[in-house]
């Protein structure tokens, strides 16, 4: 069995997103010139995010227009993009994710973009669901990022990482003309270990699977919990936040 410091210092990684490096993962090839915030960390007991802020003020964002291009405020891009019928009503709809051209280490705001008749609307936005892309040295937090819409309407993001950020993917739906978050999910390794976490947040399970490394046929152990929490609206949703809270509230 993984003791539990170890397994606390496996999901704690989580929570340090853009504060160590991967040799492997991709430095994007030009930056703006930023400031470098450095911190001490404690692998063991802090459990705060990267200093992620809004570097400016907040654009003033559109909400509606013909073409998606009218979305997008100044010294934005798109980042990632998907599109499909999110509230079954016959019209491929959008989910946008934004990155700040003037500062890449910045919040990313994730838009989602209904189809109405023919003309957009922004019908929800968030600025945590997604993590800021690039850390203050110029390398991606993640590997691997994606976000889809599936046959069923639900938005699914995904961020993967063979560092210290180890996986983040969340699951949002329309219920009742809302957007809510259905699941969160987590895997990380940590010295002799590997956790995997995951929160459903419309049955209140919340489960959580130990692998010990340190034997040769890697044994595992899966545990569940009942853990309700309130309904949780896109923007106001913190995947990381939340499934960390979850384990602090649940772990073993």
């Amino acid at each position: 069995m993984i003791n539990k410091a170890l397994t606390i210092t496996g999901v704690l990684a989580l929570a340090l997103c853009s504060i160590c490096a991967c040799r492997n993962e991709k430095k994007q090839q030009t930056i703006d010139t930023i400031s470098i915030v450095k911190t001490k960390v404690d692998t063991v007991s802090v459990n705060t995010k990267p200093d992620n802020k809004l570097t400016y003020p907040e654009p003033d964002f559109p909400t509606s227009g013909n073409k998606i291009e009218e979305l997008i405020p100044q010294y934005f891009d798109i980042d990632m993009e998907a599109s499909g019928d999110l509230n079954h009503d016959g019209l491929e709809d959008m989910v946008l994710v934004l990155i700040n051209t003037r500062d890449t280490t910045a919040l990313r705001p994730t838009l989602v973009v209904l189809k109405v008749g023919d003309a957009y609307s922004v019908d929800a936005k968030s600025f945590a669901v997604i993590e800021p892309k690039y850390r203050e040295d110029g390398y991606q937090n993640y590997d691997f990022e994606d976000v889809t819409i599936d046959k069923n309407g639900d938005i699914l993001f995904s961020q993967q990482a063979t560092g210290p950020n180890g996986t983040l993917n969340s699951t949002f739906k329309y219920i009742n003309n809302e957007l809510v978050l259905t699941e969160v999910s987590s895997f990380a390794m940590g010295a002799g270990g590997q956790t995997a976490l995951k929160l459903d947040l419309l049955k209140g399970i919340f489960e959580q699977t130990d692998i010990n490394t340190m034997k040769e046929d890697m044994p595992s152990k899966t545990t569940t919990q009942k853990y309700k929490l309130g309904k949780v609206l896109f923007a106001d949703s913190d995947p990381r936040e939340i499934i960390i809270k979850a384990f602090q509230d649940n772990g073993k």
